[in-house]
């Protein structure tokens, strides 16, 4: 699985989980985990995606931080959304 992790200012989640959920349905990406941990800075969402482009989509287009990040030469966000 690949992980993503995206933090989220106090007050923001509720408008920043609905905007994810909205651009998952578009593109019909699926989670396989998900989570919310109250942090120092606000809360850490952190999901994980069995597939390494979608993680890295998701984290660029999110601005989160995506683990293993790798590179896809043939799988920009551009193109993945071309796709939807």
């Amino acid at each position: 699985m690949y992980k993503v992790d995206i933090r989220v200012r106090p007050g923001e989640l509720s408008r920043r989980m609905s905007e994810m959920r909205m651009w998952l349905d578009e593109y019909r990406f699926e989670l396989s985990t998900f989570s919310c941990r109250d942090q120092s800075f606000g809360v850490l969402v952190s999901v994980a995606f069995r597939a390494p482009q979608q993680a890295d989509a998701f984290a660029e287009r999110f601005g989160g931080h995506a683990e293993p990040r790798q590179s896809y030469a043939n799988s920009s966000l551009a193109e993945l959304e071309g796709a939807a």
